[in-house]
């Protein structure tokens, strides 16, 4: 899986919840709980814990004392201030809807979310955009990005081809929610202005409205709503759920086929509904079509030519709808019925905001502290301890006091040198958020994160390089002897990183910044692995140091058994990115290093670490080329025929 940005769409204007998420240009339907919509439902037990994905249906299955709350993200208009303690917060309510679908994203792409849209209905103000950003944050997302309905509809119909030119007008018709609602958009360049919104109301929703006339028709009823009336006083609250959940799937049914059974209440019988009843039933809502449509037009100041386009996004089983906004526009509409349609168009719209990158700005900076120079300080002392016990515990022979041979690990030399690198790059890391003292007081304008990027990564390039030549120095003046093949490991293994230190620092700048926290992550040196990694070279070292006694049980072979399972997990943690295969690999290894550990096979299982070092680096640099390219990576994987999945 390959690191990048990953954009999280969720539409939480539909009847149903759905979630796509952009990954270096691929959009990925996320599935939450195996389906593709959820209900919006949330039910609440007596304790607090949440329950997301409930639909209304599934109401009478649950517990007395459990709350079932339809859908949040309407209750969001209920002021924050002095909320009713009876009643569940709707913002921890939403908290909890989001956190529930970012978390599957982020199980299914493989990697943290870094942006966040939500498409939201038109009518929604600052109070209720700010508590949707409120449980944006509780949920442990970044700040949303919202996008209205129509506009998310409208963005999704221009990858279906249609283009409408800029200042053109369009027609938007949401009714899969109640109310439906009516909108006019005017295309700009930077997306869409809203002009006017209408709502279409009614005494009740478009289930109550067939459930009323299927009653009427089965009593003989003349008066669908009265009929409706007396039918909700006469059942079961159980009873009238079980109805409008037959009504729902007879309406889906009927988009189909021509006939569907509704199942009534004890002691009526089932009936079978047509679409012409579906359409009579919804009458009320129909008439009110044309007038809508009208005062919505005036309220837009634009007349029925200056449409270039209706799009509508129906309700079930209700296709006279479609027809009469055909005639009251005198214009086809579009019909879109997609599942994430919402939350496609909305990707569509905000991934073509492209913001600044590194080179142009700046993240915020605090001061620099001892506790943020941990890690560094951590990996520069493994550098140095495992430096001195490979000079100290060298194996010297000598001839009338001059030296004439020296018996010293060379892998391990070289090992300490690439940990003096990864030092430099520890440090380098630190550099974009971090002050080396207080807030400047010059007059000269602060660095831009990019400059700092790339002066870091430079000087970490350039600082450990030098020291690893000091260390192959520094042991041959040790030892008394030509540092030249000591020169060649410690330099030959901090090269590398040295050389993706220096692509890091001329690359990184292009980096989004939207970006940059994902990558900031990625570029942290592992402590925990190369503190392994050292304990468990050192541990080697010693069981085969011959004059060093190392243990007390005198089994000096577990102690260095013990050490190259330590460098087999560190091997396997530093080479694989996942936890599955670090699962895996991990105990494989700790297991084989520790049985073929031997004084002839420990110089290869340290090489062993030190190649799964030098591709960590790779790796990190590839992925900063992804991130900097990312039209390169794409037509890269066009050509070669792969995605990002």
């Amino acid at each position: 899986m390959v690191n990048g940005d990953a954009r999280l769409s969720i539409d939480l204007s539909s009847s149903a919840i759905a979630a796509t998420v952009s990954r270096q240009g691929t959009r990925v339907p996320i599935l939450i709980d195996g389906r593709l919509v959820i209900p919006p439902g949330v039910a609440i037990a007596p304790a607090g814990d949440l329950y997301v994905g409930v639909d209304a249906a599934a109401t009478r299955s649950l517990p007395a004392d459990h709350r079932f709350v339809n859908h949040p993200a309407d209750h969001l208009a209920s002021p924050a201030q002095a909320p009713d303690p009876a009643q569940p917060n709707p913002v921890d309510v939403l908290a909890a809807v989001l956190r529930h679908v970012s978390n599957h994203a982020t199980h299914q792409v493989g990697q943290p979310i870094t942006d966040l849209t939500v498409t939201i209905p038109p009518a929604w103000g600052p109070r209720r955009r700010a508590h949707l950003s409120k449980a944006a944050a509780r949920a442990g997302l970044p700040p949303p990005a919202l996008v209205t309905a129509p506009a998310a509809l409208a963005a999704y119909t221009t990858t279906l081809g249609l283009t409408t030119p800029e200042n053109a007008c369009v027609l938007v018709c949401q009714a899969d929610h109640h109310p439906p609602t009516l909108t006019v958009l005017q295309t700009v360049s930077d997306g869409y202005r809203e002009l006017a919104t209408q709502q279409l109301h009614g005494p009740h929703d478009l289930d109550d409205l067939i459930a009323g006339h299927v009653v009427a028709t089965a009593t003989a009823d003349h008066d669908p709503l009265q009929a409706l009336v007396d039918h909700t006083d006469t059942i079961t609250a159980e009873e009238h759920g079980l109805l409008l959940e037959s009504i729902r799937t007879a309406r889906h049914q009927l988009v189909q086929q021509e006939r569907a059974p509704v199942m009534l209440p004890t002691p009526h019988h089932p009936v079978v509904i047509t679409r012409d009843d579906i359409t009579t039933a919804t009458q009320p809502l129909l008439d009110q079509v044309p007038d809508a449509v009208a005062h919505l037009l005036d309220a837009a100041d634009v007349d029925t030519e200056h449409l270039a386009a209706v799009i509508v996004r129906p309700a079930p089983g209700v296709l006279a709808l479609t027809d009469r906004l055909a005639a009251a526009t005198r214009d086809t509409p579009t019909i879109v019925d997609h599942s994430h349609a919402l939350a496609d168009g909305a990707l569509t719209l905000t991934t073509h905001q492209t913001g600044p990158r590194a080179a142009a700005a700046q993240l915020p900076r605090v001061r620099l502290r001892i506790s943020d120079l941990t890690g560094a300080l951590l990996i520069g002392a493994c550098s140095l301890t495992l430096l001195l016990q490979a000079v100290l515990t060298a194996d010297i022979t000598t001839l009338f006091t001059r030296v004439v041979e020296a018996r010293i690990s060379l892998p391990q030399l070289g090992t300490a040198g690439a940990l003096a690198m990864l030092t430099a790059l520890a440090v380098a890391h630190l550099a974009p958020t971090t002050w080396l003292a207080g807030t400047p007081t010059t007059p000269t304008p602060e660095p831009t994160t990019g400059s700092l990027i790339r002066r870091g990564y430079l000087t970490a390039a350039v600082g450990g390089t030098i020291t690893a030549a000091l260390y192959g120095l520094a042991t041959g003046t040790a030892v008394e002897l030509d540092y030249t093949p000591y020169l060649k490991w410690t330099l030959g293994t901090a090269l590398p990183l040295a050389l993706c230190a220096t692509l890091i620092a001329a690359t990184a700048p292009r980096i989004p910044a939207d970006a940059l926290p994902t990558w900031l992550a990625m570029t942290r040196p592992a402590i925990t692995h190369t503190v392994t990694a050292t304990a468990g070279i050192f541990l080697m070292r010693a069981a085969l140091t011959i004059t060093t006694p190392v243990d007390l049980t005198g089994m000096p072979g577990l102690v260095g058994s013990c050490g190259a399972a330590l460098l087999g997990t560190a091997t396997a943690l530093t080479a694989t990115r996942t936890r599955l295969a670090r699962t895996i690999t991990a105990p494989g290894l700790a297991i084989g290093y520790a049985l073929v550990f031997t004084y002839n096979t420990n110089s290869a299982l340290i090489t062993g670490y030190l190649i799964a070092l030098t591709c960590w680096g790779i790796r990190l640099t590839s992925n900063t080329l992804q991130l900097a390219f990312p039209s390169v990576r794409s037509a890269l994987h066009r050509l070669t025929g792969h995605s990002d999945g």
